[in-house]
């Protein structure tokens, strides 16, 4: 009765056969629940010495059913018989809520009826909104207001702001469980830059087809817009990117600062990798082309580049970058392993200016995003600056000078001016063990063997032996001898 009203349900739901379906659906369920609890209360029984048979094949059997039935009607027959629930009230609901309402009851693979249906769904919201033109008409990209005037470009940012709500939801999700990074939020990631690029290789291809036009106002307006629309296209695929990047780095250097050993070379590695990375995309995002005006426009996207708000804030941000990457690389170079102090010394001079440069340029900028977090965290970085600095220095130093190989720290040669070639450490954390003298009579083991001194016989024998020599100190004493 349970798979013939499943079945009944199917073909109702293909037919759009709503109160049918709900009706066969809530039948299935019922059935294979009540199998469930049947099974449930049979294998209890018999586990209990009852009326069961005392065969473990029959209770493992029991508890196979058991999941079986309870599972099927948990994920499959509860998602369609919701679905079939708001198939019935859909005439009251918005596309946003038909969509929310399907992703809340779709917990199954996709390969399923209802998981296709909620895809299809998602592709006819869009194409909707794309045709009438209320959602993504327009966009805001260094101070202008593009028009989207294409449906297909529309459809493009439609999608790419549906697949950026997803991900965000994902990170959030993330976040709050405190989890790392999983392969759904990966493949969601990748989804999302693939939707900017289908974006910029529509934008790159309606450019294709204005070049061969000649110049003119109305041309050189289309033009206008198209370029920054790709400028705004790729602006926003290497803001998410260079976002992700700044996460991994902050989780990287978080890290090994809750670790004893520090920052070993091996994360130093990592950060100034990241950090190259994330240089070369600030400096891409300096680059762009957009800005100015219609009027000022002729035609070339690759003119000189507009000296903007926007252009002023990538370049303070490629200061930023190229400051931290410094600073790094001569941690690498101080580090033990490498220990090439006067590259580090150069590196951190370095680095230290363009921390000074990027604090004044982000200073400047007030409308940057992110500026007051940007400023206070670079500022902490370049306190930190100094101070390797300071002990890059001291190592350069102490690494030139003669030594003996003494191998005592610092607090322990306070007054030895005989300083050694390579110092180990400033002081010992935590000290080391000193030996400590201990009572004699705990090593002495002849002590139990010897008894009190013999008084009476040690003088006996020194007055024998100064008898002796007085007895030989006369004129024939010298003759006694022998």
């Amino acid at each position: 009765r349970a798979y013939a009203s499943f079945m009944r349900g199917n073909l109702a739901l293909e037919m759009n056969q709503w109160q049918t379906a709900c009706t066969e659906y809530q039948m299935a369920m019922q059935l294979c629940e009540a199998l469930g609890q049947g099974l449930a209360a049979a294998g209890g029984t018999s586990s209990n010495g009852g009326s069961g048979t005392g065969d473990d094949g029959v209770d493992v059997q029991q508890l196979e059913l058991f999941d079986f039935f309870n599972s099927r009607a948990k994920n499959v027959i509860a998602p369609l018989l919701k679905y079939c629930h708001y198939e019935l009230q859909e005439k009251g609901l918005s596309p946003t809520e038909k969509i929310s309402f399907l992703q809340s009851s779709s917990s199954i693979s996709d390969g399923d009826p209802l998981q296709s249906k909620l895809h299809s769904l998602k592709n006819e919201t869009l194409q909707t909104q794309a045709t009438s033109g209320s959602s993504m008409s327009q966009i805001t990209f260094r101070e202008n207001v593009i028009p989207v005037e294409t449906k297909d470009l529309r459809m493009a940012l439609l999608k790419i702001q549906d697949l950026k709500s997803d991900w965000e939801e994902e990170e959030e999700k993330k976040t709050n469980n405190d989890a790392t990074s999983s392969s759904s939020d990966d493949a969601k990631f990748m989804e999302l830059l693939s939707g900017y690029d289908d974006a910029v290789s529509l934008v790159n291809k309606e450019l294709k087809q204005l070049a061969a036009l000649k110049s003119g106002p109305a041309v050189n307006a289309k033009k206008f817009q198209l370029v920054n629309l790709l400028g705004y296209s790729k602006y926003q695929k290497l803001k998410l990117v260079m976002g992700r990047n700044e996460v991994l780095t902050n989780g990287i250097i978080q890290t090994s600062k809750e670790d004893d050993e520090g920052m070993t070379l091996k994360h130093l590695e990592e950060v100034a990798h990241l950090y190259d990375a994330l240089l070369q995309d600030a400096r891409a995002v300096a680059s762009l082309a957009g800005g100015g005006s219609a009027d000022d426009f002729d035609g070339d996207s690759s003119s000189a580049i507009v000296e903007d708000e926007f252009y002023l804030e990538a370049n303070a941000n490629v200061l930023r970058l190229r400051s931290l990457r410094c600073y790094y690389l001569a941690r690498m170079h101080a580090s033990p392993v490498v220990h090439k102090y006067s590259e580090a010394i150069a590196l951190l001079d370095q680095a230290e200016r363009l921390a000074n440069e990027a604090l004044e340029e982000i200073g400047a900028c007030d409308q940057m995003e992110h500026g007051d977090a940007l400023l206070e965290s670079l500022e902490k970085v370049a306190a930190e600056m100094r101070g390797e600095k300071c002990r890059v220095l001291a190592l350069s130093y102490l690494s030139k000078s003669s030594s003996t190989g003494s191998g005592k720290c610092l607090l322990q040669r306070l007054h030895d001016y005989n300083i050694p070639s390579s110092p180990k450490s400033i002081a010992h954390v935590p000290p080391k063990l000193e030996p400590m003298a201990c009572k004699p009579s705990f090593f002495d083991v002849a002590l139990n063997y010897v008894s009190e001194y013999p008084v009476d016989e040690l003088e006996r024998a020194m007055e024998e032996h100064n008898g002796a020599e007085a007895a030989s100190s006369g004129i024939l004493g010298w003759f006694r001898r022998g």
